[in-house]
């Protein structure tokens, strides 16, 4: 088993690396990593690559927990879907 990131910036890049090995993956995800938890943000043309992607970050060692700020955008109707983390945060705030 690989040896757990030393701190942020290592956990970001071993996260970045493993995200960029998927083909599935589209290019310019943004990974923000505080303390161990990792927010990912950015866009995302198929459903399935939302999961896909947190449990890539999650098996990062090191990694706390990952947050989930993709938006998918429906490619033929262009539908945004925001992350279900977001939905619930947006939903409490009203």
């Amino acid at each position: 088993m690989p040896q757990a990131a030393k701190n942020d910036a290592e956990i970001r890049a071993r996260v970045l690396d493993e995200l960029e090995k998927q083909p599935w993956c589209p290019i310019g995800l943004n990974v923000i990593v505080r303390n161990g938890e990792v927010d990912l943000s950015g866009v995302i043309a198929d459903e399935r690559d939302r999961p896909a992607a947190k449990v890539a970050a999650e098996n990062v060692p090191g990694v706390k927990t990952v947050h989930d700020h993709l938006v998918w955008v429906e490619p033929t109707s262009e539908m945004v879907v925001f992350s279900p983390e977001d939905e619930a945060a947006q939903a409490a705030r009203k």
